[in-house]
């Protein structure tokens, strides 16, 4: 259950900007320094918010200025495009430059901005954010779904983390974060949530034709709160809070708590999870009832690389794709429980990928000119999450197996070496 206590310039563009068409940086961490976080909020029919977060150590600044203090120079560019029976339309719906002269003893650690977007009600659109650092000419790239096709969707709640005053930039909580819901669509006196522990299956490999299983979202409790946008809210326990303004219709805010540490790998129960894609079933399970699970882990490294140097190289690459799983692909569970998140932890981050509304396709090189291997993701629409997506299996080649007997041979998996 929830426990509930006490200087821009504006420039629209009405036509068809060239897409990037290799997006692999998006999932790329090392490929740009700029990580912003962004969120949107819907707050009329015909406008919605986007809230966006910098974080100054990670732009450059510098004293060539009039008044010799330290200033960062940011453009942020957004186009949206409506999302017309699954496809980007090809007109841009609204767009726009923003400028920002930060003055690094002003904005402290971290700068926030909102921008009025004009979307509509009753639609769903695709907001492509590129933002610049423009003394350091490094850019990022990120992708949101702007969902307006009914009142109830998740957009509609604005969460406050109650320590700052600002708007969320997650959906992830631990079990001490305070928080507020606000949801000012229409008048309610009431907000129902539906509780799931994390028990979400973990995806199939690829070798096997058989999708992914899919939970069935039969919630483990139920509860209902009288509403007040001055109510504070904790999630206690590990799981899924799925908040609606009415339980009989679709569509709510999706909450979780995946542990004090998450999206961080820390113990040992973090650490034998992602090793059900190296391991076999009676494997597994050994690693999950060990009594020192710690030395489980260690042997199982050190039995894979023949020694502790190679082993600790070995840990220290798999786990970082863990954490990298987790901060690029979590939905409704962990994103190293998800299909894209296995593929990214075993085979690593692809070298091209193209990007649709719908869909996503990663590409890995294979060196003497081979035929490249292709994996389709496809986007499943769901409530609880705009960031799930559901591998296809119908491709040929996965070199799945090879890829884990590289890793139990000691060997980071390169698709580039085969």
């Amino acid at each position: 259950m929830i426990l509930v206590t006490g200087s821009c310039a504006r420039l629209t563009q009405k036509s068809t900007i060239a897409v990037n068409r290799n997006m692999a940086t998006i999932y790329n961490p090392s490929s740009t320094p700029l990580h912003p976080e962004m969120v949107i909020y819907h707050e009329r029919i015909d406008m919605s918010r986007l809230y966006v977060k910098l974080y100054t150590i990670e732009l450059l600044f510098n004293q060539a200025n009039r008044e010799g203090v330290y200033l960062a120079s940011v453009d942020l560019h957004y186009e949206l495009r409506e999302i017309i029976n699954g496809n980007e339309s090809g007109a841009v719906a609204d767009s726009a430059t923003m400028h920002y002269s930060l003055n690094r003893n002003a904005i402290k650690d971290i700068f926030i901005t909102s921008i009025p977007i004009l979307a509509q009600q009753n639609k769903i659109y695709s907001l492509k954010v590129n933002i610049t650092d423009l003394l350091r000419k490094k850019s990022s790239i990120s992708f949101l779904d702007v969902d307006k096709s009914f009142i109830n969707t998740s957009q509609n709640f604005k969460v406050i983390t109650a320590a700052t005053g600002y708007p969320s930039f997650d959906r992830v909580f631990k079990s001490n974060d305070i928080f507020n819901i606000t949801y000012a669509r229409e008048k309610i006196d009431t907000l129902y949530v539906k509780y799931y522990q994390s028990r979400f299956p973990l995806p199939r490999p690829p070798v096997t034709n058989l999708s992914s299983p899919r939970p069935d979202f039969i919630p483990d409790s139920i509860y209902a709160y009288p509403y007040s946008d001055t109510i504070k809210y904790l999630l206690p326990r590990p799981g899924m809070y799925y908040i609606q303004v009415d339980p009989r219709q679709a569509g709510g805010l999706a909450l979780f708590n995946f542990g004090e540490h998450y999206p961080r790998v820390t113990t040992m129960d973090d650490m034998i999870g992602p090793l059900a894609y190296l391991t076999s079933t009676v494997e597994f399970n050994d690693l999950i009832n060990s009594t020192n699970k710690k030395l489980a882990v260690d042997n199982f490294w050190l039995q894979a690389s023949g020694n502790v140097q190679t082993a600790r190289e070995l840990i220290r690459i798999y786990y970082n794709r863990v954490f990298y799983a987790n901060y690029y692909f979590t939905s409704y569970k962990e994103g190293w429980k998800t299909d894209r998140g296995m593929m990214f932890i075993v085979y690593g981050p692809p070298n091209s990928l193209s990007k649709t509304a719908d869909m996503e396709i990663w590409t890995y090189y294979r060196k003497r000119g081979k035929e490249p291997l292709r994996f389709a993701f496809s986007k499943v629409r769901t409530p609880y999450s705009d960031n799930d997506y559901q591998l296809e299996r119908n491709f040929v080649n996965s070199m799945w197996i090879q890829a884990v007997q590289d890793w139990r041979r000691g060997k980071i998996f390169y698709v580039d070496n085969i």
